[in-house]
C-alpha cells in the first residue's frame, strides 16, 4: 500500500485545491488508510484534518512544508534572504506536534520575510518527534543538484541526516518534469552514498488529474493574472494530484522501497491527542487565603444584597443553582476575569456593554458583569451555561471602538503578551466573488460577471451556490448557458467556490492562556503583520482544542453614546 506524505489542501491558500472531506472520500475509495497534510508554512487545517480523519477511521499525519532561511532568520536582505529551501516535516507523536507548532510559529513571528522562515540553528532545537523529508525541487538537496553542485547537496543531506538522526528521508517524485528527473539522479546517488532511506511522494496540490487547470486559475486569482498571460504561473505538468496506491506502485516499480517506506513512516506515527480539557487562566488578584470559588461566592452575595435588598427563597435558590453549575463546570475564574475587564472599563470611563445569553445570569448581574436583571425579564441561565451541554460560556463584551486597544493593552500587561493573542479567521471564495475572480481570469466581460454576481442570493447570511442559481433563476441560467465561456465559468466556479482565499483577524475574539499560546496552538503575525499576533486555528478550532475565548467587540455606536452621556452630564451642571 501507499500513504501520501506530501499534500497541500485548500489551507495552502490558493496554492492547493483539495478540500479535506473530498480528500477523505478519495482515500477511502482508493483503499488508503492514512494520509499527511503538509500545507505551505502553516498549520491552518491541522485540527480540522485530524478530526475529520479520525471520524472517518483513517490515520491523520500532521505535517507542514516549511521554509528554511539561507542564513539566520533575523537577516532580511533582498536577493539573499528571500531565497529559501523547502523541507517537509511530519509529527510522529505529541512531542513532535508541539515542536512543529513551535517551528511554524517562530517562522511566522520572528523569521517572516516574504515567507515564514526558520533557520537551521533554531530548527535543530526542535527536531525531537519529527520526521523530515527532503521535499520537492525547492528542497535543500534538489536545489544544489539542479545547480550542478552535487557536493553542496550531499553536504546538506548530511546536515539534515545528523539533525534528524534516523528520521530523515530522501524524497523522490515522478511528475513528468525534466528537472525532476535530473534531481532524482542526484538524489538516488546521495541516498546510496550516505545510506539514507528513500520515500516516494506526489506533492499533491489538487485531487484529480483534471483539476490542474483549477490550480492554475487559483494562481491567477492570487497573482492578478489571466490564463492568457504568457508570464503567469503554470502547472509544469498535470501530475500533482492525489494518486492511487496502484498508480504509485507502477510509477516507482523500479524503486519499490520508496513506496514501501511511506507505510513504514505511517506506522511510526502515534495516535496522539492535540486537545486540552479546558485551558483557563486563573484569576490573579484573589484575596489572600481565598479560592476562586469562595471569592466569586463572596462577591455574588454582596452584589445580591446590594441590588435586590430583600433576598427571597426563589432568588437564593437561583443564585445557589447558578454558582453550583459555574463551579462544577470549572468557570469560577472565567467569571472573575470577565468581571475584571468590565471593572477596568468602568473605572477608566470606557463605555462598555454586555449582550447575549450572559444577561440571563443572576451571578453575572450581581457581580456587575451585566446591568440587566434576569429574573424580572424571565431570562434563562441555561441559555448561557447549560449543565447538559459541553460548550463553554461566552460573554459578549461590547467596547467603544476608539478605546478597545486600551482594554487589550490592559489584558497584555496583566497576563503577558505571549499569553494573549487574537484569533485568526479565513476569507473564502464565496460564489459572488468567485464569479468575478474567475471571469477576470478567463477574460469574460466584467459587466457580465458583475450582472451574474449581483443576482446571487444570500440565504441566512450565506451566498447560494452557482448550481442553486442556475436551477432557481431563469435569467441567471440563460446567461450561463449563452456561451461556451460562461458555461466554463460556471464549471470552474463550481470547483473553487468555498475554498479558503486568505487569512485575517477575527473581529473580536481574544485567546488568553496560562502558558504562552504557542504551547497550545500555532500562532502567527496579525493579518497586516502588526499587532499582538493571532492563532492559526480559527475560532471553532481554538474552542475545539479547549481554549477559552474572550470577545472584545469594538463598536462605534458606543463612542457616540459615550459622547452623548458626557454632554448630558455637562448640561446638567
Amino acid at each position: 500500500m501507499f500513504t501520501h506524505l506530501h499534500l497541500h489542501t485548500e489551507y495552502s491558500l490558493l496554492d492547493g485545491t483539495i478540500r479535506i472531506n473530498d480528500l477523505i472520500t478519495k482515500l477511502q475509495s482508493s483503499g488508503m488508510d492514512s494520509c499527511a497534510i503538509t500545507d505551505h508554512g502553516n498549520l491552518y487545517g491541522a485540527f480540522k484534518f485530524k478530526q475529520a480523519m479520525n471520524s472517518a477511521g483513517l490515520k491523520p499525519i500532521i505535517g507542514c512544508e516549511i521554509y528554511i532561511a539561507p542564513r539566520s532568520m533575523q537577516e532580511k536582505e533582498f536577493g539573499i534572504d528571500n531565497e529559501y529551501f523547502h523541507l517537509v516535516l511530519l509529527a510522529k507523536n505529541l512531542i513532535g506536534y508541539k515542536n512543529l507548532v513551535k517551528i511554524v510559529s517562530i517562522a511566522h513571528m520572528d523569521g517572516f520575510y516574504y515567507k515564514p522562515r526558520i533557520d537551521l540553528k533554531t530548527l535543530e532545537k526542535h527536531t525531537e518527534g519529527l520526521i523530515a523529508l527532503s521535499a520537492c525541487l525547492g528542497g535543500p538537496l534538489s536545489q544544489p543538484i539542479l545547480k550542478k553542485d552535487f557536493k553542496g547537496a550531499k553536504k546538506n543531506a548530511q546536515i539534515y541526516a545528523d539533525m534528524f538522526k534516523d528520521n530523515f528521508f530522501v524524497e523522490l517524485q515522478r511528475n513528468g518534469m525534466e528537472e525532476q528527473e535530473i534531481a532524482n539522479e542526484g538524489l538516488l546517488k546521495i541516498a546510496k552514498e550516505l545510506n539514507l532511506p528513500l520515500v516516494a511522494t506526489c506533492d499533491a496540490h489538487y485531487l484529480d488529474r483534471e483539476d490542474a487547470e483549477v490550480q492554475e486559475v487559483l494562481w491567477c486569482i492570487s497573482d492578478g493574472n489571466t490564463l492568457e498571460d504568457p508570464e503567469r504561473r503554470r502547472m509544469p505538468t498535470n501530475e500533482f494530484y492525489v494518486k492511487t496506491p496502484e498508480e504509485m506502485k507502477k510509477l516507482f516499480e523500479d524503486i519499490p522501497e520508496a513506496v514501501e517506506n511511506t507505510k513504514k513512516i505511517s506506522a511510526l506515527i502515534e495516535d496522539f491527542d492535540i486537545t486540552f480539557d479546558m485551558v483557563q487562566i486563573p484569576f490573579p488578584d484573589l484575596p489572600e487565603g481565598k479560592t476562586s470559588k469562595e471569592y466569586l461566592r463572596e462577591l455574588t452575595k454582596k452584589g445580591v444584597k446590594k441590588k435586590y435588598g430583600k433576598v427571597t427563597n426563589e432568588l437564593k435558590e437561583r443564585v445557589e443553582y447558578e454558582l453550583s453549575i459555574i463551579h462544577d463546570k470549572g468557570y469560577d475564574d472565567y467569571f472573575l476575569v470577565v468581571r475584571d475587564f468590565v471593572t477596568f472599563c468602568r473605572e477608566n470611563d470606557i463605555v462598555v456593554g454586555m449582550r447575549g445569553s450572559g444577561c440571563g445570569s443572576v451571578v453575572a448581574y450581581a457581580v456587575d458583569i451585566t446591568d440587566i436583571e434576569p429574573i424580572e425579564w424571565e431570562l434563562y441561565f441555561e441559555r448561557f451555561l447549560n449543565p447538559g451541554r459541553p460548550s463553554p460560556p461566552d460573554f459578549d463584551l461590547d467596547i467603544a471602538d476608539k478605546r478597545r486597544d486600551e482594554v487589550i493593552q490592559y489584558t497584555i500587561e496583566k497576563y503577558g503578551l505571549e499569553c494573549v493573542k487574537q484569533i485568526g479567521t479565513f476569507s473564502k471564495l464565496q460564489t459572488r466573488q468567485a464569479i468575478r475572480d474567475v471571469a477576470r481570469v478567463i477574460n469574460i466581460d466584467l459587466n457580465i460577471a458583475d450582472e451574474l454576481s449581483k443576482m446571487v442570493e444570500i440565504v441566512y447570511g450565506k451566498t447560494t451556490s452557482i448550481d442553486h442559481m442556475i436551477e432557481h433563476n431563469p435569467e441567471f441560467a440563460q446567461i450561463i448557458h449563452s456561451s461556451e465561456k460562461t458555461r466554463r465559468l460556471a464549471e470552474i466556479v463550481r470547483k473553487v467556490a468555498g475554498l479558503c482565499r486568505g487569512v485575517s483577524t477575527h473581529a473580536c475574539g481574544i485567546i488568553i492562556t496560562p502558558q504562552p499560546v504557542i504551547e497550545y496552538c500555532p500562532i502567527q503575525r496579525d493579518a497586516h503583520g502588526e499587532g499582538i499576533g493571532m492563532t492559526q486555528y480559527e475560532m471553532s478550532d481554538t474552542e475545539g482544542i479547549g481554549l477559552m475565548k474572550f470577545d472584545f467587540l469594538g463598536l462605534r455606536n458606543l463612542n457616540i453614546i459615550g459622547s452623548a452621556l458626557k454632554k448630558i452630564e455637562s448640561s446638567k451642571g
